[in-house]
């Protein structure tokens, strides 16, 4: 009875089936199992199925089930491959849970039939972490792309930053040797079996995301999941032709996704935190995700200047002079009226209130508000022009919906704690075509920490939630200032669809 089961789920994974028709996707991933696993001293099998593949992937898999592993393995004469060929179906839950069936293992190591492993004896460093904490259900490597950049160590999906690969983008250097996760992909998900079974495995109605659903599942149930750097793959999605299914079309996606809200009250891509906090705190599923309910700024605790602070300390601080400046320069870029949100004590709003532009500087931080009314006043600014509005909760300001032509967000998606909540106010305050303005403190260089005052986003995490809550269409990157800011500008189209999106 083999220890672990690599399992590979077929599909059009063929040379046919590359972007440029060179490319042997699951050819070149038997070649690189043939030469990492074959001094693995794990007991092991590899088991295909075959989803009815129409190109050449189908021969491959055939081929390579006649192949026995190499003299000096621990598996010399023993078939290489087993094959379990299938109906097609089209729906990769149902392959799954029919690998899961035919398998023999205590573990199951899935793989993608598009990556390449690099690391020797991988399945033994799998195993070596299961075995060592029986709470651990799942195990992922450092993903890496064609290039050789870092494309995840692992996923977080109920975060203020949105679903995000970590460590996206960042030198190997920076990453840590293994971390918990809320989630690894299905391109490489080494299981343990006993976890899988205990939640039901795979759900055959989602078409797509399926591993994210079932790590909703299995974080609901107390188990964990860790990525590591010490074993390390490359994935070639990208080089990938679509291939003839329902679940990659724009339909098939959109189900997925409902699917996924239905079960779980919240978005994939963009969860809104309020009703995820509401559901589901006290649950295991919060604590893993490293999620907290409702907190209020306070500027202390963030390594903010108490209130009314920034009024008196501008003439004299540079540094300070250099933040209002950049602030003030993007509030500049539309026209009133508009409203600032995490205003602070609202000196960059009043000076944009100076130029004659109706503003609303809006806080949930009293003591900022009042010191707003007293140092403006004492200013001399055009009240017509500047109001101060206090909200006890910033993603419900009862403003008047369409009432503005611009919303900025002055470093307040990042301390807030429900970032799409704070989004969709943002989107139901602006007129058709009113312009997104957010000013972000950037998380640049460095692993993310979760459970921190503030949550810093990198620039594709910024970019992809603003894309995933909907009805905004971003008109460039982030870019990041001379102050270590983001800042991202965003048309309101008027819609609340967001873009389908599961790579990130």
């Amino acid at each position: 009875m083999p220890r672990a089961t690599v399992i590979i789920p077929n599909y059009n994974n063929g040379r046919a089936s590359s972007r440029d028709g060179t490319r042997d996707f699951l050819g070149k991933l038997l070649e690189s199992l043939e030469r990492t696993l074959a001094d693995d001293p794990t007991e092991l099998e590899i088991l295909i199925a075959d989803d009815g593949s129409t190109d050449d992937s189908l021969e491959t898999a055939r081929a390579w089930s006649r192949r026995l592993w190499p003299a000096g393995s621990p598996r010399a004469g023993l078939p290489m491959v087993r094959l379990v060929e299938l109906a097609h179906t089209g729906v990769l839950s149902k392959v799954l849970n029919a690998l899961h069936a035919h398998s023999q293992g205590e573990y199951i190591c899935r793989l993608d039939g598009d990556v390449v492993l690099e690391t020797p004896c991988w399945v033994a460093k799998c195993v070596a972490l299961l075995d060592a904490d029986p709470q651990v259900a799942v195990v992922t490597g450092l993903q890496k792309l064609p290039d050789g950049r870092v494309h995840a160590l692992g996923d977080a999906i109920l975060s203020p930053l949105g679903y995000h690969h970590l460590g996206q983008g960042l030198p190997e250097s920076a990453l840590p040797e293994v971390v918990e996760v809320e989630h690894a992909m299905g391109c490489f998900h080494a299981s343990r079996r006993d976890a899988i079974a205990q939640v039901g495995g795979y759900d055959e109605s989602v078409l797509r995301g399926q591993t994210e659903e079932l790590a909703m599942r299995l974080n609901l149930a107390g188990w964990r999941a860790l990525a590591t750097t010490r074993i390390v793959f490359r994935h070639f999605h990208g080089e990938r032709h679509w291939r003839p299914n329902t679940a990659d079309t724009g339909a098939g996606l959109q189900r997925s996704l409902e699917r996924f809200r239905e079960k779980w009250g919240c978005d994939r891509l963009a969860p809104d935190l309020a009703g995820v906090w509401e559901r589901w705190k006290g649950t295991p599923l919060v604590e893993r995700a490293g999620i907290h309910g409702p907190r209020a700024w306070d500027p202390e605790s963030f390594g903010d200047l108490p209130p009314g602070a920034e009024w008196d300390r501008f003439l004299t601080d540079p540094a300070l002079q250099s933040q209002i400046a950049a602030e003030l320069s993007a509030l500049r870029i539309a026209d009133g009226p508009g409203a600032v949100f995490g205003c602070r004590s609202g000196l960059s709003s009043f000076l944009r209130a100076r130029d004659g532009i109706e503003v609303t500087a809006v806080e949930e931080h009293a003591p900022s508000i009042r010191a707003l009314a007293e140092k403006s006043k004492s200013g001399g600014a055009p009240t017509k022009c500047l109001r101060s509005c206090y909200v006890s909760d910033l993603a419900s300001s009862g403003l008047q919906t369409a009432s503005f032509n611009f919303v900025a967000l002055l470093d307040s998606v990042e301390r807030y704690w429900n970032p799409v909540g704070l989004l969709r106010e943002s989107r139901r305050l602006l007129v058709a075509d009113g312009l997104l303005i957010v000013r972000s403190r950037a998380r640049v260089a460095r692993f993310e920490s979760r459970g921190k005052a503030s949550h810093l986003f990198a620039a594709h995490e910024l970019l992809q939630i603003v894309q995933h809550v909907g009805g905004f269409t971003p008109l460039s990157p982030p870019t990041l200032d001379s102050v270590g800011r983001w800042q991202l500008l965003a048309r309101s189209s008027g819609s609340a669809a967001h873009s389908v999106h599961f790579g990130a």
